[in-house]
C-alpha cells in the first residue's frame, strides 16, 4: 500500500479532511513543484520558538543519558510518540 493510498484510506480515523489538488492548474502546479504533490494545514497555530527550545531540551537530556545505545527501542522517538500512533 502506497502512502497516498493509506492517507486516502485512514484520513478520517484522524479527523482529517482530505482534497485532491490538480496539477492542471496554475495553482496545482505550484504545489506540486513546492511541496512535491503532498501536502497539509495544521489545525493549531505552532510555536516554533516554543519548540526549538523543547528541542534543545530534549538534546540535552538525550546527551546527559548514560544509555549511549544505538539499538531501536520499539519505535519511541525523543518526543514520546510511538511510530504506531501515525500507522507507521
Amino acid at each position: 500500500e502506497s502512502m497516498v493510498e493509506w492517507l486516502a484510506n485512514h484520513f478520517k480515523d484522524y479527523g482529517c479532511k482530505l482534497e485532491f489538488v490538480t496539477d492542471r492548474s496554475g495553482e496545482g502546479t505550484q504545489f506540486v513543484k513546492g511541496f512535491g504533490g503532498i501536502g497539509g494545514i495544521l489545525r493549531w497555530k505552532v510555536d516554533f520558538v516554543q519548540l526549538s527550545e523543547y528541542e534543545e531540551a530534549a538534546d540535552r537530556d538525550h546527551n546527559a543519558d548514560d544509555s549511549d545505545s544505538d539499538e531501536d527501542d520499539g519505535g519511541d522517538d525523543d518526543y514520546g510518540f510511538d511510530d504506531g500512533d501515525f500507522g507507521f
